[in-house]
């Protein structure tokens, strides 16, 4: 459990997003570095050494011995901070630092060495490489080896026991929560699990793409209409028993989908690793659940998009560095087909872009977190406007106001006025330090 918890800890300081530009280089370097190389790069990698070399250091290490690698832990709120002082070769990037770097000319151009035929972008996820083109107006400056996506999880046990259809890829919310409604609550069977009402109204807006605060006017914008719809559904699939809400926590193995208590339910692809495998590992032959996956629920005008993914190690090599051809063979490691090919033998925490590559021993439908577009408007979100902590807080909000309003102390109007006013008072506060 401690390690899981370790995992769990590390994804989740590594979301930040933010706005764009683009930066450019001159210089060249070989296409193909000499294995015997001697140099020594350092690396900026959010955990430190151990938890870098245990998932690609000791590997690079075996393929370039002469190469010393120096690990810089850092974290994301000292970034600029860290890159400052330690001057790395290497930097580890979310999506937000990404766009923050080109914007100050401090990536190198990879276009040239990753074009040449030495470096085979075709394996990789093309959403993702199409992405990160369009940050550097049609260059790459980082390539990411592992992202994260969610999609919809279901048991299909109970969907054939009570002759219910399958979830498909590109059902809206609506659909899912009213496929739902079809389990027979009076057997104890509920149709769709989520950790807590905010969980799932957070997932819901996104697809919608609501947001709980304006940060250019500095304002909670909870209190609309947009998401009284949103919490309409939810509560109205609540009160028909449907939807279950036992505010567990994120490290929960055994959740009503786990025990086979709920048909569907929805998370990230570290679910697979963190809960399903978990179980499985543990209870062995006793572990029994069929289960399979379709793509996430999405907004009706766009079946076809995800909004859920996210990037967190996009490697890319600092402009200013001394040691870019070892720096270039690290990222080109990184995201090889080699590694992914290494790698696909064992369960893993994030997605590989390498799709080719997928721990998949059970044969699932492991391609719904792969199958959809990528939502740009959720990567433009400044979310560094946001104070830290705001968004802790109002998920607290958003979750106690909603228990008044399921256990009938509040109407929806009283509960979302209150969360527009609790909201808004902790963001003043908070703007004011």
């Amino acid at each position: 459990m401690k390690a899981r918890l370790t995992v769990m800890l590390a994804l989740f300081l590594t979301l930040s997003i933010i706005s764009t530009a683009c930066s450019s280089t001159k210089e060249t370097i070989q296409y193909e570095g000499d294995p015997n190389m001697k140099a020594s790069i350092k690396i900026m990698y959010p955990g430190g050494k151990e938890p870098f070399m245990k998932e690609y250091g000791d590997l690079f290490a075996a393929k370039y011995p002469n190469i010393g690698l120096n690990v810089i832990n850092f974290s994301w709120n000292q970034f600029t901070k860290t890159m400052e002082e330690e001057k790395p070769d290497v930097m580890t990037v979310g999506i937000g630092e990404y766009a923050e770097l080109l914007e100050d000319n401090r990536l190198y151009d990879l276009n040239d060495v990753i074009t040449n035929d030495a470096f085979d972008l075709e394996g990789i996820h093309p959403e993702i490489v199409s992405l990160l083109r369009q940050y550097g107006n049609g260059k790459l400056y980082g390539l990411p080896p592992t992202f994260y996506n969610q999609a919809l999880f279901y048991n299909k046990d109970l969907f054939d026991k009570y002759s219910i259809p399958y979830p498909t890829d590109g059902m809206t919310w609506g659909e899912v929560l009213d496929l739902a409604k079809r389990f027979p609550v009076e057997e104890g069977i509920n149709g769709f699990f989520m950790r807590d009402f905010n969980s799932l109204q957070e997932v819901i807006a996104q697809a919608e793409n609501l947001s709980v605060i304006n940060t250019k006017d500095s304002k909670v914008t909870i209190n609309t209409n947009e998401y009284k719809k949103v919490f309409e559904m939810i509560l109205d699939a609540y009160d028909s028993k449907a939807l279950v809400l036992p505010n567990t926590d994120a490290f929960e193995v055994y959740d009503p989908f786990i025990t086979g208590i709920s048909a569907m339910t929805m998370d990230y692809y570290y679910y697979l690793n963190n809960q399903i495998y978990w179980a499985k590992a543990e209870k062995g032959d006793e572990f029994q659940l069929n289960w399979d996956l379709a793509s996430a629920p999405a907004a009706e005008s766009s079946r076809d998009v995800s909004s859920y993914y996210y990037f967190g190690d996009i490697f890319t090599v600092n402009a200013d560095s001394a040691n870019k051809q070892a720096a270039w063979e690290l990222v080109k490691f990184v995201n090889s087909d080699q590694l992914a090919k290494q790698k696909s033998r064992t369960t893993s925490f994030a997605a590989p872009t390498r799709t080719q590559y997928l721990y998949n021993p059970d044969g699932k439908r492991v391609e719904a977190f792969y199958n959809q577009k990528l939502k740009l408007e959720h990567f433009k979100k400044d979310w560094t406007a946001v104070p830290d902590g705001f968004n802790t807080q109002m998920k607290g909000i958003i979750n106690s106001e909603a228990k008044a309003v399921m256990a009938g102390a509040k109407t929806l109007d009283e509960a979302m006025g209150s969360m527009q006013e609790r909201g808004q008072q902790f963001l003043d506060q908070k703007l004011k330090k």
